[in-house]
């Protein structure tokens, strides 16, 4: 299974609902689809991962936070992919807990080390999964574009840098240079 904020979100998930068939149900989506999602095995869609998000959210501000023995007072960077959650403000990567001596929950507050902007844990998360999203869509367009230019201007550069342009297999020249046709 990969290890990513999507697959440890969606596991957690799975745990509060209590099974996988449950956490499907409110997903509103196969099983067998949840369980590639969480395997790491398929791009989950960002209206369900902020689902997800929320799921644990609630079942977050339920729960009483268990003060955590090592408080660690590190700074922390959150990535998908090569995409890094930043501030808004300032544009820094690395947040802090303002209380590191809990453990870190979608409900809580970090601040930006650099400015100190205060943002919930679970919104930092979610604006972190829409920027994955408009990356990815960039890219495939930027893909396509791409691809459609070689299509369209991939003979005419073969023409212009060797001479003549390739033949198909099926398109056989009616005479062969040197022969006249008789009719």
């Amino acid at each position: 299974m990969a290890d990513t904020l999507y697959t440890r979100a969606l596991a957690r998930a799975a745990e509060i609902q209590g099974s996988t068939q449950a956490l499907a149900c409110i997903l509103h989506v196969p099983e067998n689809t949840l369980l590639r999602w969480m395997a790491g095995r398929a791009q989950m869609p960002l209206q369900a991962f902020l689902k997800t998000i929320e799921l644990i959210a609630a079942d977050e501000r339920k729960q009483t936070p268990v003060p955590r023995a090592d408080a660690a007072t590190g700074k922390l960077r959150f990535k998908i992919g090569d995409l890094e959650a930043n501030c808004e403000r300032c544009d820094s990567h690395e947040f802090v807990q303002t209380d590191p001596s809990m453990p870190l929950r979608y409900i809580d507050e970090l601040a930006c080390a650099a400015c100190g902007r205060r943002i919930t844990h679970g919104d930092l998360i979610a604006q972190l999964a829409k920027d994955a999203v408009s990356h990815s869509k960039a890219l495939t367009a930027a893909r396509r574009r791409r691809q459609a230019e070689a299509l369209r201007y991939g003979p005419k550069l073969r023409m212009l840098r060797g001479g003549r342009a390739e033949l198909r297999p099926d398109a056989v020249p009616a005479t062969e240079p040197g022969k006249e046709t008789t009719g």
